[in-house]
């Protein structure tokens, strides 16, 4: 019985390929993914732009210091109370009632005495009281910081049947002692030297406070 041969195996060394390719296929790749990224970023419309201001009307956001920053915040605030009580029960919130509610920039706690001691005085248009038509509106005056102006919140409101608009508007005056205005027509205002606060975005605001 013949053994059976011995069988010879044989080993053949196969080199990796070069990854060199695929690594310039995946940067070009990335590359030309970024470029029509900032293409597409750099033809869309600027969102959340501020809007553009009359030489009348100053930025909340860019223009007021310090001081007067505090106060328009706290007014936008305030606005909204005013205008939600009004529009619900007909009613004007008094200086005092807002006070009583400890609504800054009326209730005279620390915020108050920090930010100038503000005397605040509510007007309705002559021979009005509730809700006829005109404007209402807040006069802040006399503070004692340095810098800080007098301010307007100027509520302007008309009746169509049983529908309401309430427009609220913030005026700020450079002169804290200025005397309060004879009539809140804007053009009136503006010849007064009163300037319209234009409010700031989201974005703004997240960036003020970082």
């Amino acid at each position: 019985m013949n053994a059976a041969a011995p069988s010879t195996a044989s080993s053949m060394i196969v080199p990796p390929e070069s990854g060199r390719l695929e690594s310039l296929v995946v940067g070009v790749v990335a590359l030309v993914v970024l470029i029509g990224t900032v293409a597409f970023a750099w033809a869309q419309p600027e969102q959340g732009s501020r809007p553009q201001l009359t030489d009348w009307q100053i930025s909340a956001f860019d223009d007021l210091g310090e001081v007067d920053q505090a106060m328009y915040s706290a007014l936008l605030s305030a606005t909204e109370e005013i205008t939600f009580t009004q529009q619900e029960y007909a009613h004007w919130l008094t200086v005092e009632e807002l006070a009583e509610s400890f609504v800054p920039p009326f209730y005279e706690d620390a915020f108050w005495r920090r930010n100038g001691e503000v005397q605040w005085d509510l007007h309705h248009p002559v021979g009005e009281v509730e809700t006829s038509q005109g404007a209402t509106f807040y006069f802040g005056h006399s503070g004692k910081v340095e810098g800080q102006g007098a301010w307007l919140i100027v509520q302007r409101h008309s009746h169509a049947g049983y529908n309401a608009v309430t427009q609220a508007e913030i005026w700020l005056h450079e002169n804290p002692d200025v005397a309060q205005p004879a009539e809140l027509r804007q053009d009136s205002l503006i010849r007064n030297g009163w300037l319209q606060v234009v409010p700031y975005s989201g974005a703004d605001e997240a960036q003020r406070l970082r």
